[in-house]
């Protein structure tokens, strides 16, 4: 993995997070909807910032780098928790 990018990732996943837990969440509160919709909401907000920022956290898919800058995205849109747990060593 690219540190830069990778560190850029976790920025834009921190953007997003926070976006949908201060503007979104707090109608999905008012409306009574089910939270489990929220990681797609975050999904659909980050995949589409992940892709015009041009990350490509995973640079190993030398032959086609658009999947690793399609596996950022997602990475992106489901926020910094997962990408603690790809990190994560243990």
């Amino acid at each position: 993995m690219d540190i830069e990018q990778l560190g850029a990732a976790i920025a834009a996943a921190f953007v997003v997070y926070k976006l949908v837990e201060a503007v979104i969440e707090p109608i999905w509160t008012r409306y009574l909807l089910d939270r489990f919709w929220l990681l797609y909401i975050a999904l659909a907000i980050g995949a589409p910032l992940g892709w015009y920022t041009g990350i490509n956290a995973l640079p190993v898919f030398g032959v086609s780098p658009v999947v690793g800058r399609i596996l950022t995205c997602l990475v992106i849109g489901l926020g910094p928790s997962f990408i603690h747990d790809l990190t994560d060593g243990n």
